[in-house]
């Protein structure tokens, strides 16, 4: 049993692919690469991934350049108008920066992304409400289960004027004294 679990161990470990090939360890600029990290705000152990891929080959990473280039790159990256412009284009943040004006600019401007994606989901769901209406309608004057569906229509009438009413107050820029919680 054991030989069996050892054997599927190797056979995945082979079968994975390494984020840097052999040449790449032998020509990185471990600064430029450090640097390009921090400016993706990546988290600080994304070394340990290259240490990893370039210990397969017998390389080394220097980790002081790297971790230089890192840095460098995080100033660029924690600009309090960049988690501002993340937030807005939906972007993930993984908790990089210790700029507080960083973390606040990023969450107003993920609010203003959650507002415009529900904007987009409710007025996608009015047109399949109208939609549904207009074959509820069809159906009711060709005298089809008429109290079904009329009881259906009411009920997509009721979940219209909901909608709408949030889609008002999200437009207005109102969304803070909306009942409901959105979910995304």
């Amino acid at each position: 049993m054991k030989f069996k679990i050892l054997a599927v161990l190797t056979a995945l470990s082979l079968t994975q692919c390494s984020s840097m090939n052999m040449e790449q360890c032998q020509l990185a600029d471990w600064y430029s690469i450090g640097m390009s990290d921090g400016n993706n705000g990546a988290v600080s152990y994304t070394v340990n991934d290259y240490i990893k891929d370039c210990n397969e080959f017998g390389l080394a990473v220097n980790s002081e350049k790297w971790t230089a280039g890192y840095q460098a790159g995080l100033k660029n990256y924690c600009q309090t108008e960049n988690g501002y412009k993340l937030g807005l284009q939906g972007a993930y943040y993984n908790g990089v920066c210790s700029n507080n004006e960083f973390l606040k600019r990023y969450n107003e401007g993920h609010r203003k992304y959650e507002i415009k994606q529900r904007i987009s989901s409710i007025e996608s769901r009015l047109e399949d409400i109208n939609h549904e209406i207009t074959s509820l309608n069809k159906k009711i004057n060709a005298g089809q289960e008429v109290a079904n569906n009329k009881e259906d229509k009411k009920s997509l009438k009721r979940e219209e004027n909901k909608l709408e009413k949030e889609l008002m107050l999200l437009r207005i820029g109102a969304a803070d004294i909306l009942p409901i919680q959105f979910i995304f």
